[in-house]
């Protein structure tokens, strides 16, 4: 696939503008705070479904100093109608035009997106990663981070 991402690598970074117009550096976390980075195929019709139940373990996250951020392979006006069906989505939902799902390896050859989740360290390593449906799965998401946040 090409990309260099995969648990004991350094995490890609970027910055990208979130639907609620504040600004994301995957940096501005370094030190402080887990951040957990779920990628959002938006196009399924669980996507409304699997953004609620992660926005209801955003603040379970955000109790153990990790940072959920959703990316979503929509246009900014898809990301933000989707957001606005989620009654207080607890966390960032960033549009992506596929540059980074690519560098961490979510996107398809077909340029479709596939569910991920990664989390980053404190150091910006990534210490777990999980695909397909598991990965927006908040049980299975809060106990890897209980494990690895510790």
């Amino acid at each position: 696939m090409g990309y260099k991402s995969g648990v004991g690598r350094e995490a890609p970074t970027f910055i990208a503008s979130a639907v609620d117009g504040s600004e994301i550096n995957l940096k501005q976390y370094r030190g402080d705070w887990f951040v957990v980075l779920v990628f959002l195929p938006t196009q399924t019709a669980s996507a409304e479904t699997a953004l609620a139940q992660l926005s209801a373990a955003a603040d379970n996250l955000w109790g153990m100093r990790g940072q959920l951020l959703g990316i979503c392979d929509a246009s900014r006006d898809e990301c933000t109608t989707l957001a606005g069906k989620v009654a207080g989505l607890a966390f960032p939902l960033l549009p992506d035009d596929g540059t980074i799902a690519q560098a961490y390896g979510a996107l398809k050859a077909d340029g479709e997106v596939r569910a991920m989740t990664f989390i980053v360290d404190r150091a910006g390593k990534i210490v777990w990663m999980s695909e397909g449906d598991v990965a927006l799965k908040p049980a299975s998401l809060m106990t890897a981070f209980r494990e690895v946040a510790r």
